[in-house]
């Protein structure tokens, strides 16, 4: 798991999700030695790892996430990378909820796949 790898999202055959990583929460979400992708891994069945890292470094605002697997282990893997993202960059996930949502509603093989949202108040 070593070396700058480039995916687009033409690359997908049915079981890619691509996230964008804010910068500041990139080491975060990676965790020391990986660790924190590897344990979502195992827990959602799915491949994880960063795109194009080192192409642009620090100067850019996002990393890509691509998360490979089934599409209710993507969508599991990618709302506990999107939590721990909210710990670094509070309000993030609001901005992209609509997105997230949306993304992939559909598209199981009975055509019922969704994401319910419940929102709590303070």
């Amino acid at each position: 798991r070593t070396g700058p790898v480039s995916i687009t999202e033409d690359y997908d055959d049915g079981d890619l999700t691509m996230i964008q990583v804010p910068q500041e929460a990139v080491g975060f979400v990676t965790g020391r030695a990986g660790n924190f992708l590897r344990s979502v891994e195992e827990q959602w069945g799915t491949l994880m790892f960063f795109c194009d890292v080192g192409s642009g470094g620090r100067n850019k605002d996002y990393e890509k996430l691509a998360i490979f697997g089934t599409i209710r282990g993507r969508r599991g893997a990618e709302l506990l990378v999107l939590s721990a993202v909210e710990t670094k960059v509070p309000g993030y996930y609001e901005r992209i909820r609509d997105d997230v949502l949306a993304r992939d509603k559909g598209k199981d093989e009975s055509g019922t796949w969704g994401t319910d949202t419940m929102t709590f108040q303070d």
